[in-house]
């Protein structure tokens, strides 16, 4: 019987001896932990860790039996030391994984509209990749376990990379992994969709933003703008995107000069909004935000919109999943 608080406590023992030792980040430390245990060896560079904490995390790793858990309790037990690297570490908001609920709406929308031919899925802000693989695992389980989706991820920060890298590892998902800046030109092929839990702030580079249409008139740009914006330009003709996006991008009192221009630049499909509760204050409302891009016989449709009255009733993902296939079969069949 799996004890998830059980293998929390010993896996964060675990990390933390670790940390100490070699006076690392907690993300790194996580990261070297969950490689030793999948390798069976722990890593010594240039006498670190000591022979002392060395036998500590055999001991460790021996009570552990990591050896026999399941591919679900591997992932459960890093997923939740992953939210604690995020608090410890001192990291970004944005840098939070991305609740499992949302991944679920999202796998439940790509699964409807989404050919069922190989697809190259794109995250430009990856983070520890908590969206990306829960849905492209999810959209599996409904393709019979078939997977056949490239996956590739992007990020400017090497220590979410590392910690995406582990998850992918753990769910035997294969992904190409970039570090860089994705409001610079992508270092891979035109995905046929993207998917992301977009960054909210303000982008620093002014130089860049300039490159843009969705750029501020003075003053640094906003980054969620600008990388919808870079995801429409980088998508294949008829590509999908499908964004969580804050809900003052698209109702708020500035949105309609960047819907107006949204609206010239691609077919939007759906628009999504989340339960109230899902969010500590208004300010932090988001929305799904579903689009088209133009090209390859693309058209443009009614657009669903909807709000989910919560997520924590199985009756409201029912609800949503009749609306998507009513709204389905009227535009497209």
């Amino acid at each position: 019987m799996e004890n998830i608080e059980k293998d929390f406590n010993q896996l964060l023992q675990a990390v933390t001896i670790l940390q100490t030792a070699l006076n690392v980040s907690f993300s790194e430390a996580l990261t070297e932990t969950f490689d030793n245990l999948e390798t069976n060896r722990i890593k010594v560079d240039l006498g670190a860790p000591d022979q002392a904490t060395v036998t500590k995390l055999s001991q460790l790793y021996q009570a552990l039996d990591y050896d026999h858990w399941r591919m679900g309790r591997k992932v459960k037990g890093f997923t939740l030391l992953s939210l604690k690297a995020v608090n410890e570490d001192g990291l970004d908001a944005n840098q939070m994984p991305t609740p499992p609920a949302i991944a679920t709406v999202m796998a439940l929308i790509m699964n409807v509209l989404l050919p069922k031919t190989p697809q190259t899925i794109v995250d430009p802000a990856i983070g520890t990749g908590n969206l990306l693989f829960s849905v492209v695992s999810q959209l599996a389980t409904a393709n019979h376990s078939k997977n056949e989706f490239k996956l590739v991820g992007i990020d400017n920060d090497e220590k979410m990379l590392n910690l995406a890298d582990v998850a992918a590892h753990l769910q035997q998902l294969p992904v190409e992994l970039y570090c860089q800046d994705a409001l610079t030109p992508w270092m891979t092929d035109a995905p046929a969709a993207v998917v992301s839990d977009l960054p909210i702030g303000y982008y620093p580079i002014d130089e860049n933003a300039a490159n843009f249409a969705t750029k501020a008139s003075k003053g640094h740009s906003l980054a969620h703008y600008l990388l919808t914006e870079q995801i429409i330009k980088n998508l294949q003709p008829a590509g999908w995107g499908f964004l969580l996006v804050p809900k003052d991008m698209i109702t708020g009192r500035n949105s309609q000069d960047f819907m107006s221009w949204l609206s010239k630049k691609i077919f939007i499909k759906a628009l999504i909004e989340l339960p109230d509760d899902l969010f500590k204050n208004k300010f932090n409302q988001k929305e799904i935000l579903v689009f088209q891009n133009h090209g390859n016989n693309a058209r443009s449709s009614e657009v669903l919109l909807t709000k989910i009255a919560s997520l924590k009733n199985e009756n409201a993902i029912i609800k949503l999943n009749v609306e998507l296939h009513e709204w389905y079969t009227k535009n497209y069949r």
